[in-house]
């Protein structure tokens, strides 16, 4: 549980820092006149303030505004190469690594590939490899690396640094933000759940343009779920939101890998193609299926596979009546598709729309906007970026939570 911090001076002060280098930030170039706008402060306190941040190389003046009869203002411009942060996201038999300005832009990438079940100790002996790899390739010393953004499957204790548990990587109650702290001890270190990730690319260059309360479902190897409220992710007690992949779809089903029967992740998402695939092929004996991945069911549904086209259908009914119950349950102004199963939504997308466009709010003309993503895959990597980043700059409220300098 965290502890919020005694009041006093210092932190008021300090909130007041954080507040005006947020806003410069996220608004930059932008005049005195206009932060104060933004932030009632008396004049010498925001002037403090600002030659403050400049001295620490947070902010620069780059010049004047156009002007509108008067004196010209002073800009402010927010200086994004102050420090840089690592993104990496975990997964099932690679490593997708990137390091990325304090604005999120990716100046490095990497992939790198691991033997599928590999220890943690293992994987995280490659993170450090190539961490100080790619610092190396785009010249950035180790002094300016302020914060590591983790994304992985499963189920990730936010507070502690832990993933508790990944059945994609077969991990259970692995702390990878203390393994990792021993090569990076002066480096803040922060994990998520993948999606997660990928719904913070979104509010920051994606749909949350336009929307204040969305949902991010991801479809493809597994089915997951993000939920935004007010423009902040809902994380639930440890950082569990959102796992309606093991909502019940039926009774008795499929056995599910997190120990349940008939989660909907076995029956909208790559697993389905497996199970039901395995369970029917002998009824479809000119099927050219074998591996029943997403990617070869959905090219053998677009060549007229019998087989790959019932699996289709079937994976699209079931993610059709699972995204109803979603609108049902949280009445989103709009539902964001995405992940590597959206490359083939022209096989299911419409059925997906037509199971969903008939809900309880649809009775009353009030309608959920469903979209499929317009970022591109590296919309991953730019989400763990923007977790290590968003980080380093929330207000200082609680106990251990200041950022040094």
């Amino acid at each position: 549980m965290k502890t919020l911090r005694n009041g006093s001076k210092e932190l008021i002060k300090e909130i007041n820092r954080f507040k005006v280098l947020n806003i410069i930030r996220l608004h930059h170039p932008i005049s005195r006149a206009e932060i104060a706008k933004r932030y009632k402060l008396g004049a010498s306190t925001l002037s403090y303030i600002i030659e403050d941040l400049m001295s620490l190389g947070y902010i620069t003046e780059i010049g004047e505004s156009d002007s509108t009869g008067g004196r010209r203002a002073k800009l402010i411009q927010f200086n994004k190469d102050y420090g840089y942060a690592i993104s990496l996201k975990i997964e099932e038999k690679q490593i997708l690594l990137a390091v990325a300005n304090m604005e999120a832009e990716l100046v490095g990438l990497k992939k790198i590939p691991f033997k599928k079940n590999s220890s943690p100790e293992v994987v995280v002996d490659i993170i450090e490899n190539n961490i100080k790899q790619i610092l190396a390739e785009n010249n950035i010393p180790i002094e300016k690396l302020l914060s590591i953004g983790i994304l992985s499957s499963g189920l990730v204790n936010r507070r502690l640094g832990i993933i508790l548990r990944s059945t994609m990587l077969g991990w259970n109650d692995v702390p990878i933000t203390s393994m990792l702290k021993k090569s990076f001890k002066n480096t803040r270190i922060f994990v998520d759940n993948n999606i997660n990730g990928y719904t913070l690319a979104e509010l920051w260059s994606g749909e949350g343009q336009n929307s204040n309360n969305f949902l991010v479902v991801s479809v493809g190897a597994g089915l997951g779920l993000s939920v935004v409220i007010d423009r902040k992710i809902y994380y639930g007690s440890i950082g569990g939101a959102g796992e309606f992949g093991h909502t019940t779809i039926e009774i008795d089903g499929y056995t599910c890998h997190c120990g349940q029967k008939g989660c909907l992740e076995m029956y909208a998402s790559e697993f389905f193609f497996e199970n039901k695939g395995k369970e029917i092929i002998g009824d479809f004996s000119e099927t050219t299926l074998e591996d029943f991945s997403f990617t070869e069911v959905a090219t053998k549904a677009e060549k007229k596979d019998e087989l790959a086209m019932k699996l289709i259908h079937e994976m699209g009914n079931y993610l059709g009546y699972g995204v109803r119950n979603l609108i049902n349950t949280f009445n989103p102004d709009k539902i964001v598709l995405a992940g590597e199963g959206m490359s083939y939504s022209h096989l299911f997308l419409e059925q997906v729309m037509n199971i969903t466009g008939n809900n309880f709010f649809s009775n009353v003309e009030q309608n959920t906007e469903i979209v499929k993503s317009e970022l591109d895959d590296n919309a991953w990597l730019v989400g763990g970026a923007l977790l290590a980043i968003d980080h380093l700059f929330e207000e200082p409220i609680y106990e251990n939570e200041m950022v040094k300098n």
